[in-house]
């Protein structure tokens, strides 16, 4: 499923890039999101495991809290197993997941939130 939704993604991007559209995924959450910086509370209820979007170069910035304003961990990037706790939905209305990146080559580990349309397959499916 993934290496479809993969293949799909390029192709789709190369027809863009191609007619000379041009588009860029989304890699952040939304500009309107607040900019203060909030810390719900979560619990490890997902056995999931995700991986950051591969078109996603430089990573996807792992944060404090659950949203824009909120000071960045890490930067995971498709190397990363993404270990899935749970899920909330900030105040602009987006969905972030509270995770645990681990790089298995390096050991590298960042644990924060991560916006959910960074990743794969969209994030956890538990809400905090």
């Amino acid at each position: 499923m993934k290496s479809m939704r993969r293949c799909l993604t390029t192709g789709l991007s190369l027809l863009f890039l191609g007619a000379g559209i041009g588009f860029a995924p989304a890699a952040v959450a939304d500009v309107n999101t607040a900019a203060t910086c909030t810390h719900p509370s979560w619990s490890n209820k997902d056995a999931g495991v995700d991986h950051v979007r591969y078109e996603l170069l430089e990573g996807a910035p792992v944060r404090t809290g659950p949203n824009e304003g909120c000071g960045v961990v890490g930067r995971p990037d498709w190397n990363f197993d993404v270990y899935l706790h749970c899920y909330t939905v900030n105040s602009a209305g987006n969905t972030w997941s509270h995770v645990r990146a681990y790089n298995r080559f390096d050991g590298r580990e960042y644990s924060g939130w991560i916006y959910d349309r960074n990743l794969d397959e969209f994030g956890s499916t538990k809400p905090c």
